[in-house]
């Protein structure tokens, strides 16, 4: 996995051994069996619980071609990969404390976007904190680019 990856997850919290490891066999399941591209980005949708504690709850990886999402990754294997190229047909940005330039330690973004209207299938992303800045990364690199006209 590439360093840059490992600097990601430090940013976020993630620190654990076993934790890491866990992200790297799904990181390896995905590029090696899964997806066709190179993984180009990841991304860990999570949130903060009312007692303070970080939850995360899905991982996500992106190339210029596909976003996939590994559900309740700490826990699961429930793997999925879609296509996004001039496929997502309807995207809402949330946003709290945050003003798309730089991440407070009070700020909040939440997307939800729909690849093809017919199929119906909704994902969502979640960020606190500095991962804020990365989410709003990864809408303008792929999800604002591949809004269907």
């Amino acid at each position: 996995m590439e360093e840059k990856f490992n600097e990601y997850f430090k940013s976020i919290g993630i620190t654990s051994k076993s934790l890491c490891n866990r992200i790297q066999t799904i990181y390896r399941i995905y590029s090696e069996v899964i997806c066709p591209d190179q993984i180009e980005d990841i991304f860990v949708s999570e949130y903060f619980k009312e007692d303070g504690s970080r939850e995360y709850e899905s991982l996500w990886f992106f190339t210029s071609n596909y976003c996939m999402e590994a559900k309740q990754f700490i826990m699961k294997e429930n793997f999925d990969i879609e296509p996004i190229t001039k496929k997502i047909s309807y995207w809402k940005v949330q946003s709290e404390n945050y003003d798309f330039k730089e991440a407070k330690e009070t700020s909040r973004l939440y997307l939800e976007f729909i690849i093809d209207l017919a199929s119906g299938i909704t994902s969502r992303l979640k960020a606190a904190k500095g991962n804020c800045d990365f989410l709003k990364e990864l809408i303008l690199k792929y999800i604002r680019p591949n809004l269907v006209q």
